[in-house]
């Protein structure tokens, strides 16, 4: 099983669109692209997804596997526990140690 790093770090946010004007117009990010509640932004190499969470914040990390479910039996088998389903190819995960990550494949979007 090979994951592959998404070239996005997800950041949940409380008042979304203040926090995305701010990283754009503060921080000088360049807006990639804006999909429903997410805003696509870019700093230097790195890519950010922004997205509106009005009830708490959390940052983590996009992996992408050619199959999610394979990811997803050994993930579980190395103790890892699925949080949401929004998919059949989209799943978010919490490792045994405390950190939130997101294993999605091809055609989950």
């Amino acid at each position: 099983m090979e994951f592959k790093f998404s070239p996005y770090v997800a950041v949940q946010v409380k008042d979304y669109d203040k926090a995305v004007d701010f990283y754009k117009r503060v921080m000088g990010m360049e807006l990639i692209e804006q999909k429903g509640n997410d805003t696509y932004l870019k700093s230097g190499p790195m890519c950010f997804v922004f997205e509106d969470a009005p009830n708490g914040k959390s940052v983590f990390f996009e992996f992408k596997a050619d199959s999610v479910n394979d990811a997803r039996e050994l993930l579980e088998s190395e103790g890892c526990k699925v949080t949401q389903v929004f998919s059949e190819k989209s799943i978010m995960f919490a490792d045994p140690f405390g950190m939130n990550f997101h294993v999605w494949e091809e055609g989950a979007f």
